[in-house]
């Protein structure tokens, strides 16, 4: 029991230093997330199962992961801007490749054939309703 103990000890030591990072230079947000860490550790400071323990180990280093790897920080530079920081961890997803089977032609006249038939994704899928 100790060691897991000692487990829990290291995830909340892990996921205070993911908020300082992941929120750095936002202090409200990393008071806020500091605030939930403590808040949810202090919540089941008295479960005694192994089997809770290990889920509530697992739920942890899960809300590690999708900190570090998800949550991103936006600044509003101008009314329709936004700068964003992105982190060397923060997971980017894999963009659909670009074809290069069209020419430049085919592909202006494909913009040109899909704003006749709706303008804006929401317009169409009404139409075709």
């Amino acid at each position: 029991m100790a060691a897991k103990g000692r487990e829990a000890l290291r995830l909340y030591k892990n996921l205070h230093r993911t908020v300082q990072r992941v929120f750095k230079g936002d202090k409200p947000a990393m008071f806020a997330a500091r605030d939930k860490v403590c808040e949810e550790f202090d919540k089941n400071r008295h479960v005694t199962s192994p089997a809770a323990i290990d889920e509530l180990l697992k739920h942890g280093e899960d809300v590690k992961l999708i900190l570090t790897e998800q949550v991103v920080q936006l600044q509003k530079v101008s009314d329709e801007k936004y700068h964003m920081k992105i982190r060397d961890e923060t997971h980017m997803f894999e963009n659909n490749p670009f074809r290069e089977d069209i020419t430049e032609e085919e592909y202006k006249n494909a913009n040109k054939r899909a704003k006749k038939r709706g303008g804006s994704c929401d317009e169409a899928k009404k139409e075709s309703k």
